[in-house]
């Protein structure tokens, strides 16, 4: 075994003083100190974001075979959520966190099981109005601790309730493919900005995305909602793209929106429950903007009563 590094540090004697030494490092070039575990990694170690989104989009798949347990997963969702923004501003010490639950979870119920009819424009508007303000002109580092949460009820409670409504209304399939549709534009974005991206989206709120990756995501991303679209919707050609594009970017302005939350207190994730994803608001940020959208478009074009 060969022995060419070594690290000084500091010894005690047994009178509490302190005498500088040095311990052997085995040689990073050596071979020999190399683990089975190192040689050969498993595939869930070397792809935990891959294994992980994979497993997701099954668990998705099977809880949203039909409403009533799609509409349990959009609970559960909710209470991990709940927990990380909680955690995430210390809110232990103004607000129980039983509270901000039952406030984020009430929009979900009050849409499936009744609609949208009674909030209808401005319960839309307004929702998407703050958070595109918000995210774009506001400095987080001066918002309290009930400014946080007065945020996240506006922006979690409307998304949640947004895709409860979609799933009352149009079934599972719809609104599992339109939820898959964005971490479709996701994995376009990564791999092509990954590949190909030069300039940067947004350096200061997620310096890995680029405008080159954006575009990507955007383009295939509004492709395949287009065709979800085209299957489930009665609207025009001009309708769908419109809808599609709207639909994807605005899931990427969510996602920006999140991540400049996070910037200001200074967390990469929200948690870290998803090995290789973070927490469960790192990936429904985007949807929890672009499902209020496509609601306040259905309204618009008169598409359910």
């Amino acid at each position: 075994m060969n022995y060419l590094r070594f690290k000084k540090l500091f010894q005690s004697d047994n009178d509490g003083t302190f005498w500088p030494g040095y311990i052997e490092l085995p040689d990073e070039n050596d071979s020999s100190q190399i683990s089975k575990d190192q040689e050969n990694p498993s595939f869930f170690s070397s792809n935990p974001r891959v294994v992980t989104g994979l497993a997701l989009i099954i668990i998705v798949a099977a809880m949203f075979i039909n409403k009533t347990s799609a509409l349990i997963l959009l609970v559960i969702v909710g209470l991990l959520a709940t927990k990380e923004w909680f955690d995430m501003f210390e809110y232990e010490t103004i607000l129980p966190y039983p509270l901000l639950l039952y406030a984020a979870l009430s929009p979900l119920f009050v849409a499936y099981f009744f609609g949208l009819n009674n909030f209808h424009i401005p319960y839309l508007i307004f929702p998407i109005g703050v958070i595109v303000y918000t995210g774009t002109f506001v400095n987080y580092g001066v918002y309290d601790k009930f400014g946080s949460s007065f945020l996240f009820l506006i922006w979690f409670g409307t998304g949640l309730a947004s895709i409860g409504y979609f799933l009352n209304n149009f079934g599972p399939l719809f609104t599992f493919l339109l939820l898959i549709s964005i971490s479709i534009n996701d994995v376009a974005a990564y791999e092509f900005g990954r590949r190909y991206g030069k300039k940067k989206l947004s350096e200061n709120i997620s310096p890995n995305k680029t405008v080159e990756g954006f575009a990507a995501g955007l383009f295939v991303g509004s492709i395949f909602v287009f065709f979800v679209l085209n299957y489930f919707l009665t609207v025009t050609l001009t309708q769908k793209i419109l809808i599609s594009i709207l639909f994807v970017l605005f899931g990427t302005l969510g996602d920006l929106f999140e991540s400049k939350i996070k910037r200001s207190i200074e967390l990469k994730d929200t948690s870290s429950l998803l090995p290789g994803h973070g927490g469960v608001l790192d990936r429904i940020d985007s949807q929890l903007l672009s499902f209020p959208t496509l609601v306040l478009f259905v309204h618009f074009l008169d598409l359910i009563q």
